[in-house]
């Protein structure tokens, strides 16, 4: 290879000598039904999130990775940032794009197997949650696939049912680029190519997460957060699609236009299951991987899930709200489906048009609340007290119905996931209607306060 590929062993080492305490080894033996999931779960109970590397799980030969990503402190050490820039990456990777390079003898092809020698069975078989169905899943795969009119490739996460030795579901949301790409090889009237990556390095993971319009080939984002071009390698099975040299495991081949399978129930990153649902087969062709692979994962719902998706979130929900008014300050994604806005504004019908814009751009907004500028977003307390204080709920609460949103909300009425959504503006009046003023104590007043005398202390 010309130069080397980021990857997720070289992170891995680097997460063992820089955080000690994030890397954790599990040597005994683990059962994939559940034991994984619970060992997370229990970390996190204990507000830990350490990256899992479980040597000896039962039924494979592989390792198993998780947590990858559960820290935003492992995040920035992935990126090369301070951990309060995390988020600003995003925007200097988006101005400071680096194309893929093509290389040939990558790591991720020394083995590559087809035919009768695909088997899905050799992958660790992975059930989370006492409510999912009982078929294994992927969850850290990452899809490849190329729009056959922009011929611009796509990458994204998408959750994936094994469903025999060579055949997979695959969900895709609609309203996403996956979907759209999709629809359009469904109007060719051909089978949607794809290739599925597991195993990565976390800056590729939240370079495929970016969500831009869909002329923006991630791969370039993923370039522009490594800072450096990602080394890439066509696939085996041809379909000119390009995936990471350095990636551990690939699975290459088509997606049905028209067969497809039950799927699910499968909990979800709200933390709720929303029942079986029937998605396009996926046909595996090839499997390439490194001679010694390791399989990554991500358990669904953990907070892994919930952390790496929330740097793009932010930027996407930041850049679309600026766009609407540039007086937008910042923003905070407290719970699922959820953005706070906080907005100097210079007439009262802007906090309409921002809740209005990120409701209508945007299926993962079902709940947008706008404050003012000095309500600091990120504190719940605050910004509920704005609700109570500056909300009439007759005027300043604004509901959208029939918008497209995600049928893994569980409210969600609808198998398409259409559904009502809902803005608050809780930001005070410019001309307030009476005299309001905020309870203060005079300064040189407050300053004065010697509370080691009160206390008997000094």
């Amino acid at each position: 290879m010309s130069e080397p590929a980021p990857d997720l062993r070289s992170f891995l080492e680097l997460v063992a000598k820089r955080r000690k305490a994030d890397y954790v080894e599990v040597a005994r033996e683990v059962d994939p039904h559940y034991e994984t999931a619970a060992i997370v779960t229990a970390f996190e109970a204990k507000r830990r999130s350490p990256l899992l590397v479980f040597r000896n799980v039962k039924g494979t030969g592989l390792p198993v990775v998780t947590n990858v990503g559960g820290s935003m402190g492992r995040l920035a050490l992935a990126l090369g940032c301070p951990l309060p820039k995390v988020g600003m990456r995003f925007e200097e990777a988006v101005a400071e794009r680096h194309p893929p390079v093509r290389v040939s003898d990558a790591p991720v092809q020394q083995v590559v197997r087809r035919d009768e020698a695909v088997d899905l069975g050799w992958l660790p078989s992975l059930v989370y949650h006492a409510d999912d169905c009982e078929q294994p899943y992927l969850t850290a795969a990452m899809v490849v696939a190329r729009d056959p009119v922009s011929g611009i490739e796509n990458l994204s996460y998408h959750r994936m049912m094994i469903a025999g030795r060579d055949r997979t579901g695959i969900y895709m949301e609609r309203g996403r680029h996956l979907h759209g790409i999709f629809e359009r090889y469904q109007q060719a009237g051909r089978a949607m190519p794809i290739a599925v990556v597991v195993g990565v390095h976390p800056a590729i993971t939240l370079g495929a997460l970016y969500a831009g319009k869909p002329e923006v080939d991630e791969y370039e984002i993923v370039g522009g957060l490594l800072g450096a071009p990602l080394p890439v390698t066509p696939t085996v099975t041809g379909h000119d699609l390009l995936v990471p040299a350095g990636a551990e495991i690939v699975l290459e081949g088509e997606v049905s236009i028209t067969e497809t399978i039950p799927e699910g129930p499968f909990g979800e990153f709200t933390g709720y299951g929303t029942g079986a649902s029937t998605t396009p087969v996926f046909q595996v062709r090839a499997i390439t991987h490194r001679t010694d692979p390791m399989f990554q994962d991500i358990v669904s719902g953990g907070l892994e899930h919930l952390m790496l998706s929330m740097p793009a979130l932010e930027h996407r929900t930041l850049r679309d709200a600026r766009a609407a008014c540039p007086g937008v300050r910042a923003i905070a994604l407290p719970a699922p489906l959820t953005a706070v806005v906080s907005l100097a504004k210079s007439d009262d019908d802007q906090p309409r048009r921002v809740i209005e814009a990120l409701l209508t751009s945007d299926i993962y907004a079902k709940h947008v609340i706008i404050v003012d500028e000095d309500v600091d977003p990120g504190d719940l307390h605050k910004v509920m007290g704005a609700v109570a204080l500056q909300t009439q709920a007759d005027t300043k609460v604004h509901i959208l119905a029939d918008q497209q949103g995600t049928p893994l909300d569980p409210s969600c009425p609808r198998k398409d996931g259409r559904s009502a959504k809902m803005g608050i503006d809780a930001t005070r009046p410019l001309a307030p209607v009476r005299p309001v003023t905020r309870n203060r104590i005079p300064p040189h007043v407050l300053a004065a306060v010697d509370l080691d005398e009160i206390l008997g202390r000094s």
